[in-house]
């Protein structure tokens, strides 16, 4: 399906660029030229991108912070290896 008909860019381009890391719709524009003639097709193309209706990409994190800092895995009990740590009774 084309989302662009001005530029002639398909579901399919769009969601690589997705895929590759696009975030934003100015990340699509500069990569497939998406809603840079006309722009109606800028809703369509934002619903491609994360958290968008039809967005393939669940969730955007920074990979440069864990997911779970290991004060939080050691509070919970676990170390950061998923290795259950025993956990001793302040005396």
């Amino acid at each position: 399906m084309y989302i662009c008909i001005c530029n002639a860019i398909t579901e399919r381009q769009v969601r690589a660029c997705v895929d590759a890391g696009a975030v934003s719709l100015d990340d699509l524009q500069f990569e497939l030229g998406v809603a840079s003639c006309c722009g109606r097709c800028a809703s369509t193309a934002c619903e491609y991108l994360p958290g968008g209706r039809a967005s393939s990409v669940c969730e955007v994190r920074d990979v440069t912070r864990p997911v779970k800092p290991a004060e939080v895995l050691v509070e919970q009990g676990q170390a950061a290896n998923s290795s259950p740590i025993p956990v001793v009774a302040a005396a």
